[in-house]
């Protein structure tokens, strides 16, 4: 008898049935967490990853340019740096410890720059001045956020995704009318990252190891031009188009006095005085050695 009502007891019925149904619960918050929100929270850290990996790139620029100037004006100095990248980003503690990685390379892409300016009797050319100028690359290995790119060529940093591209900071290029607006000055200081192609993949924090190369002038100092013909060739033409038109914009410029075309390797820029006062050119180069983890 004490068997047979042991065995119709039901007592502990709903105590099982709440710890099933707890359970349930349990598995279904897990599930929409790791369905619904982790690929959001993921898809945002990979995308403030994407914002760190600016700011170095931007600082990178920033160091070059500050030393391309001492360099200019102390041209026997000698000086160096080291530039961290933060590789990988997008991990979250306690829900997703995986990190998303980014490949970093020196010179992966051609860039070089073609100057001729003319005067009435003399044609002036840059000639291989400018030729395999060097680039610096960080291309990311996103989970869930876009992939992107960035490019420092000549000075400029460009952010390329898919089969578009922006130039987020300009090179340092200037142009402006001088001695009351009778002169057009173009002045240019190019960057040349000479160094051995190398890659490094990784999602942790890398170098990039730069020294200073001397700094080298063309000599057309004084003399007055007719016009001048600038060609870009670069992997990312639109974002070069742009700046020359805006360049040519904030200085001023006439638009008869200027014309930019492209194609998907090039960009011509022309420029001419038309009002006869002519185009002063300053032009130099800045070399700079480019190494990735000399401490590997």
């Amino acid at each position: 008898m004490k068997i047979r009502s042991m065995m119709s007891c039901e007592n502990a019925v709903s105590t099982v049935v709440a710890a099933v149904l707890l359970l349930g619960i349990i598995m279904s918050v897990i599930t929409v967490v790791n369905v619904q929100y982790i690929p959001e929270w993921k898809t945002a850290a990979e995308q403030s990853h994407m914002d760190d990996v600016f700011y170095d790139m931007a600082g990178m620029k920033n160091d070059v340019d500050m030393l391309s100037a001492y360099v200019m004006a102390e041209p026997s100095t000698g000086l160096s740096l080291s530039v961290p990248f933060r590789m990988g980003g997008g991990s979250l503690p306690m829900f997703g410890a995986g990190k998303s990685g980014g490949r970093l390379a020196i010179n992966d892409e051609a860039f070089s720059m073609h100057i001729v300016a003319t005067t009435p009797y003399i044609t002036y050319s840059s000639d291989v001045f400018f030729v395999d100028m060097g680039t610096v690359s960080y291309v990311s290995s996103n989970n869930y956020f876009v992939d992107q790119k960035y490019v420092y060529e000549n000075g400029a940093l460009i952010l390329s995704q898919d089969e578009y591209s922006l130039m987020r900071l300009s090179p340092n290029m200037n142009l402006r009318s001088t001695d009351n607006v009778t002169n057009i000055t173009f002045q240019i200081n190019a960057i040349d990252m000479k160094g051995p192609q190398r890659s490094i993949s990784s999602n942790s924090v890398e170098e990039l190891h730069l020294q200073t190369n001397g700094s080298e002038p063309l000599h057309w100092d004084g003399v007055l031009f007719t016009d001048v013909t600038m060609t870009v060739e670069s992997s990312y033409p639109s974002s070069w188009e742009s700046f020359f038109e805006r360049m040519a914009l904030d200085a001023g410029i006439k638009e008869t006095d200027y014309s930019i075309n492209s194609n998907s390797t090039a960009v011509v820029f022309f420029l001419a005085d038309t009002d006869g006062g002519g185009i002063k050119l300053n032009v130099t180069k800045t070399s700079f050695d480019a190494r990735l983890n000399l401490v590997s």
